[in-house]
């Protein structure tokens, strides 16, 4: 399956307005040759996805929001849900992550609540999914957090395989490792849903990525790409991470004599 490479910036509680505009700007500039090989989605803090969607408008890279509330109804003080996100310029939205779950004691239950509020809000989930620090890896846990979801929706979301341990690391984790993370997650998806679904489906890894190991991260075909966070906040960094997808993406794709 010919699945078009994904990249994907989490700048969490980061970058001010003018830093975002200014980010652009120079990641435009120096990513622009690898924005028709490799999709790109930035996630900003939602003080600046506004100015961020509209930075971005005319070029292939989209916008997503960092998380979501799933309501119901209007009354939740600080939170955001998909309708404001996607009146923001957002088309995505990130839901699962480590930091959110931990900090709001969410269970596989309220993330698929989120995916779902996704879907019905008419943005694309970026489900992030791995085990829990020092647990093994059980993609079973995809039950619950897909139930009510069915193949098309499955179909257009990304997956990061995000081991809990890997986040704030000084370097990812071993690209055996993250391979075998998206490899797991795939075969469920085949056997859950069929393999048409697992061929479609964008799986990425993510967890303290940086250009030099970009290339050894993507060596698997069921790496799909590769999500930033520090190294998504720096435009010549996540630049350099995107050109590497595309390098990638264009060896597999050349003939080999």
């Amino acid at each position: 399956m010919n699945r078009k490479p994904f990249a994907l910036a989490n700048w969490k509680m980061a970058m001010t307005i003018a830093q975002s505009r200014a980010f652009v700007g120079e990641f435009l500039a120096r990513a622009g040759p690898y924005l028709d090989t490799v999709e790109v989605v930035i996630c900003p803090p939602y003080t600046a996805l506004a100015a961020v969607a509209d930075a971005l408008q005319g070029t292939p890279v989209a916008v997503g929001g960092q998380d979501l509330w799933p309501g119901p109804g209007l009354a939740h003080t600080g939170a955001i849900s998909a309708e404001l996100l996607a009146d923001a310029g957002a088309t995505w939205v990130m839901v699962g992550h480590w930091e959110v779950r931990r900090r709001l004691r969410e269970d596989d239950g309220a993330v698929n609540r989120k995916v779902r509020a996704a879907l019905e809000g008419g943005l694309r989930p970026i489900l992030l999914f791995g085990e829990a620090a020092g647990e093994p890896f059980d993609p079973g846990r995809l039950v619950v957090l897909l139930e009510g979801c069915d193949p098309e929706a499955v179909a257009r979301m990304v997956f990061v395989y995000e081991p809990e341990g890997a986040i704030g690391q000084t370097e990812p984790v071993p690209p055996a490792h993250a391979a075998a993370g998206c490899r797991s997650i795939r075969r469920w998806l085949a056997e859950r849903f069929g393999p048409e679904v697992a061929g479609q489906v964008r799986i990425i890894y993510g967890g303290s990525v940086t250009p030099e190991h970009a290339a050894a991260l993507l060596a698997s075909p069921d790496v799909d790409g590769l999500g930033a966070t520090r190294r998504g906040r720096d435009p010549a960094a996540f630049a350099a991470i995107v050109a590497q997808i595309a390098a990638y993406r264009m060896s597999i794709a050349s003939p080999k004599l």
